[in-house]
């Protein structure tokens, strides 16, 4: 506890000096800006957090995940790669909420690793309630790590959360009875896409698709069973985030 205590001093120190030397390093996303400090910072607090976009290649080789968009590394100067974002989040609270079934599991930080965009899902009196552009976790959240297009896929029902995880294209960081508590709960999101997707792909179809290979079935039904190494991290601080109101 002290070592964590003491780890995220520094964490906030180094926030600090980020934000001197960048005025807008406080409230940047890498959809207007270079967040490469940030996701440095992130991979710090969260050992191995980077490990993700090496597992997103190789799902893109492997057809289980459509290659990224050519214009992908550009200022999204007119914000639809955002909204896009936005619309894959919020299917993604409306999923877990949905398999959740009233019960209240543990509230959970999602952060994109490419734009360094946090979302917040905190189950309430009223359900889930989902939050973009969050400022970072809550010290009790589980925390996850994912990409632009796994949360995609797992928002338009092409891939579940057990699945990504087992294929390390999701990473979960907080106590092991947390993340065995997420997994329980929400392993199965993204079996099926929801319907606002579906009247999507009905009404715009692409003339030419690439094929993405579904995903094979786990070894194993429990969904505990084969979890990566990382079960042991728990939170050390805030990453360098995207902060509210930016867009």
């Amino acid at each position: 506890m002290r070592r964590h205590v003491c780890m995220s001093r520094l964490f906030l120190l180094s926030l600090a000096v980020a934000a001197t030397l960048s005025p807008s390093a406080s409230s940047a996303c890498g959809y207007h800006d270079d967040v490469s400090m940030a996701r440095g910072l992130l991979n710090w607090v969260y050992p191995d957090a980077l490990h993700v976009l090496g597992s997103i290649s190789t799902a893109v080789a492997a057809h289980r995940l459509p290659p990224p968009d050519p214009a992908a590394g550009a200022p999204d100067l007119f914000g639809a790669k955002y909204r896009k974002t936005l619309r894959s989040l919020e299917r993604l609270g409306r999923g877990l909420g949905a398999t959740s079934g009233g019960r209240r599991g543990p509230s959970v930080s999602v952060v994109l690793i490419e734009p360094m965009l946090w979302a917040r899902f905190e189950p309430g009196e009223g359900g889930l309630r989902t939050r973009v552009h969050a400022t970072g976790p809550e010290p009790d959240d589980v925390v996850l790590v994912s990409g632009e297009a796994v949360i995609d896929a797992i928002a338009r029902g092409r891939l579940t959360i057990g699945e990504a995880h087992r294929f390390g294209l999701v990473r979960l960081y907080g106590s092991a009875a947390q993340q065995v508590q997420f997994l329980l709960a929400y392993d199965r999101v993204g079996r099926e896409p929801p319907a606002d997707t579906v009247d999507e792909a009905v009404q715009s179809k692409p003339s030419s698709q690439q094929t993405i290979a579904p995903i094979a079935a786990p070894a194993t039904a429990t969904a505990v069973a084969s979890s990566p190494p990382q079960l042991a991290n728990s939170h050390k601080g805030r990453a360098l985030a995207c902060g509210p109101g930016h867009h």
